[in-house]
């Protein structure tokens, strides 16, 4: 049965957790990911005939469908930190990308807050998720992107929708009937000092 809200206990045993987690999962290589990331987008803008946006947007799609079956190896192990409270999905998703990323991962997103729909500062009027990105995983490492190109497509999103994965993955196991929609509205490449992230969830349809 999953608890209403994460307790103080759950909480220690996350934080111990989290660095065994990171210890035992396989490292992965955030430049050779940007790499693979730009020369696929590439090869998909030949495929569908010069269209970068559609190219970008390929990508993104498979990249969430291929983060969702890798993450759910993760599952397992986040099963006992996880509630339907949904002020504690920050702490439930800064513990899962330590495990991923490790203690670095704060350099790529930082910050992660919920936003009710009912909070007067929200204009939408849906529940989010909004997480701010110092340093960009796809274009940080990678020097010759074609900012004028790729700036209104957003690119940063095939990263963040791993976290909209992350995060549908967790709704899917507590039962909470939403869909999240991931968008970039804050971009090194369109001139931001930072990038910024908000994820919207929409309630399933019947």
């Amino acid at each position: 049965m999953v608890r209403k809200k994460i307790g103080f206990f759950q909480k220690f045993l996350a934080e111990v957790g989290k660095r065994l987690m990171w210890w035992r999962a396989e490292k992965m290589d955030l430049y050779v990911l940007a790499l693979m990331a730009r020369e696929t987008v590439i090869k998909y803008r030949e495929i569908l005939n010069g269209d970068l946006q559609q190219a970008a947007n390929t990508l993104k799609e498979q990249f969430a469908s291929s983060a969702r079956t890798y993450l759910q190896s993760f599952m397992s192990q986040l099963k006992l930190i996880v509630s339907k409270d949904l002020n504690d999905m920050q702490f439930m998703s800064e513990i899962s990308l330590y495990s991923i990323l490790g203690p670095d991962y704060r350099k790529f997103f930082s910050n992660i807050r919920y936003v009710s729909a009912d909070d007067p500062s929200n204009p939408e009027k849906l529940h989010k998720f909004v997480t701010i990105v110092p340093k960009c995983v796809l274009c940080s490492s990678i020097q010759d992107l074609k900012v004028e190109e790729y700036k209104d497509t957003g690119y940063g999103e095939i990263i963040a929708n791993a976290l909209g994965s992350l995060l549908e993955l967790i709704f899917d196991y507590i039962e909470l009937p939403y869909t999240v929609e991931v968008k970039e509205t804050r971009c090194f490449m369109r001139g931001s000092p930072y990038g910024e992230v908000v994820m919207f969830l929409h309630e399933k349809k019947k």
